[in-house]
């Protein structure tokens, strides 16, 4: 499995745009049907902006379950474990409804 360093990408976590840069990246692993490890080593906290951008973006497109499958995240302080699994539950929520 590819393991994807949020750092090395030299993007932001705040805009949209950072995290359509985030979904580009991680998309093709989704076509393939492949599971990447996704580290959060060293970063900053992340915006609602940056959330919808990138995960909503694969959400919608592939599925909460297809999300949940493909990206592991590592490296991760527990704030932003829980903010993930906070935006997850949401769009789980709006998935039911």
């Amino acid at each position: 499995m590819d393991t994807i360093t949020i750092n090395s990408l030299n993007i932001g976590l705040s805009t949209n745009a950072d995290g359509n840069r985030l979904y580009a990246t991680l998309k093709p692993y989704f076509i393939k049907n492949k599971v990447v490890y996704l580290s959060f080593e060293n970063t900053i906290p992340m915006s609602s902006s940056f959330f919808n951008s990138s995960f909503g973006e694969l959400i919608d497109e592939f599925g909460i379950d297809m999300f949940k499958e493909h990206v592991i995240p590592i490296n991760i302080n527990k704030s932003q474990l829980d903010l993930i699994k906070k935006y997850i539950g949401w769009h789980t929520e709006k998935e039911l409804c």
